[in-house]
């Protein structure tokens, strides 16, 4: 790894995305936000989750760092943002993210440790989609009342867990 990398934009766009987090949930709560304003604040944080993988493709800037320190951040972040925003959940979604989140970790320590490599999926940047809209749409529905968004964010688990078992497979398959 290279000290210079870190000034690569797709790496910077990481580490910001990383900082800014950490300090918003360290210095705000749920409360100092209105609701537009907190959906735009989630909905910004995972748009810049695809950015820096775009940019470093597109723009060949891709990197050693960027490949450790992106996943890193990403589930740094959006871990922080589950505890951050735990209240406006129900317990199941909650909890459900994050086992799914933990057994991820598990898997990528194995994967790290061996000799294995494993491509990113269409079906998980589609799950992390559908999960960031899942967390909006419980922002802007806190009251848990509306069937149609406690149903999206149902399905969205059961899609985020089936990407995970494709991981699972695919780690299995090429043993």
């Amino acid at each position: 790894m290279k000290l210079k990398d870190i000034f690569l934009i797709p790496n910077l766009i990481t580490l910001s995305r990383l900082f800014v987090s950490v300090y918003l949930f360290l210095n705000y709560s749920l409360s100092d936000f209105s609701t537009t304003i907190l959906v735009i604040t989630i909905a910004l944080i995972g748009i810049s989750d695809s950015i820096d993988g775009i940019v470093a493709r597109r723009f060949n800037q891709v990197s050693k760092l960027g490949t450790i320190l992106d996943p890193v951040s990403d589930r740094t972040v959006f871990i922080l943002l589950l505890f951050w925003l735990f209240e406006i959940f129900p317990n199941w979604f909650f909890y459900g993210v994050i086992l799914r989140e933990v057994l991820v970790l598990i898997g990528s320590i194995y994967v790290l440790f061996s000799t294995k490599t494993i491509t990113v999926s269409n079906y998980g940047k589609f799950g992390t989609v559908f999960i960031f809209f899942s967390i909006c749409f419980f922002v802007i529905n806190i009251t848990n009342e509306s069937i149609i968004f406690i149903v999206f964010g149902a399905i969205s688990l059961i899609f985020y867990y089936f990407v995970a078992l494709e991981y699972l497979y695919r780690i299995i398959k090429d043993e």
